[in-house]
């Protein structure tokens, strides 16, 4: 099977452009429900990057149960990110290799027996640990949910994918993450009172029948005491929507709705960057502890993922090969 992963990064290799930057660019994967196949998806684009000929390192943050390396087939680490933050172990001293050419990992929160979140600061330190890596794309694989640490990773990353499954439970709290994200922004661009303020018109709106469309943006520009500019910034550097276990033409056109969506009453655009297929490939590649990508490199999810990969990385050169 290695053969035929090595024959297949031969024929993609001359996809990678050459990088002038030294320091490794940042995607972080975030979801706002659990269970939508975000490791999956994490492990699938650092096996993409890495057949066009990058090398990849998984960070695995995932706070509540760290689970990166069951995808790749490798026993739990004895030291993890624990040890960073703890001081004893640099990040680099974690890195450590998978069995996928180019692709490595440092092993996340899997011995975590009592919830815990991170400070901005400690967020803010291994993250700027993590642009020192010798590697070109560090991809943060973030627990489910709108955490604070999870929102500050979202901030500072240079790729902001949000992932969702068609189902609507994880539509609604795909929303709800986006709406905790916002807010997240707004908190550190507002002064005290202003932000309060905000959040309490926010609900009021929420729970009143409103007479004409609201206008966010509107809002924040008569509101004192909010800077908007970071709005743009959010138009600037989108999150970027995926959709995964699409079984449906419809489920695969989702991710548009919801951009629409968004636009409408949140006054910013998100990016539909690629709609997954379901497949019982993926299921039983993670019961095999064995990634689908490597299993089955011929899967039209290869196809989609490398797709998904090339609109990050040049959107021209995609529109190009279409």
């Amino acid at each position: 099977m290695e053969r035929d992963f090595e024959h297949e990064s031969q024929d993609v290799i001359s996809l990678k452009h050459p990088s002038n930057e030294s320091a490794p660019k940042l995607w972080a994967i975030a979801s706002g429900k659990g269970g939508v196949g975000k490791t999956f998806v994490t492990s699938s684009l650092a096996i993409c990057l890495s057949k066009m000929g990058y090398s990849v390192t998984i960070l695995d943050l995932d706070l509540s149960g760290a689970n990166v390396h069951t995808h790749f087939g490798v026993m739990p680490a004895a030291k993890n990110i624990r040890h960073f933050f703890a001081g004893t172990h640099t990040l680099e001293d974690l890195v450590l290799p998978t069995p996928v050419p180019r692709v490595s990992y440092v092993q996340g929160f899997w011995d975590g027996w009592t919830p815990m979140d991170l400070a901005v600061e400690q967020v803010g330190h291994l993250i700027s640990e993590a642009r020192k890596l010798n590697t070109d794309y560090v991809l943060v694989d973030l627990g489910a949910g709108a955490l604070m640490s999870h929102l500050e990773v979202l901030k500072l990353a240079d790729e902001k994918i949000l992932l969702s499954s068609p189902e609507p439970t994880s539509i609604e709290k795909t929303y709800r993450f986006i709406e905790s994200y916002i807010c997240h922004l707004l908190k550190e661009n507002s002064v005290p009172e202003a932000f309060d303020h905000l959040l309490g018109s926010l609900r009021n709106h929420r729970i009143q029948a409103p007479e004409k469309k609201f206008s966010f943006r509107g809002y924040l520009r008569d509101s004192a005491g909010v800077r908007v500019d970071f709005v743009e910034a959010m138009t600037t550097h989108p999150l970027r929507l995926m959709v995964n276990s699409c079984r449906s033409l419809a489920n695969t056109e989702l991710g548009y709705s919801m951009k629409s969506v968004c636009h409408k009453y949140y006054d910013f655009r998100i990016d539909f960057i690629g709609a997954i297929d379901f497949d019982n490939a993926v299921w039983q590649s993670v019961r095999n502890r064995e990634p689908v990508l490597i299993a089955q490199p011929f899967t039209p999810l290869a196809g989609q993922f490398l797709a998904t990969c090339k609109q990050l990385i040049d959107p021209k050169e995609l529109r190009a090969v279409i």
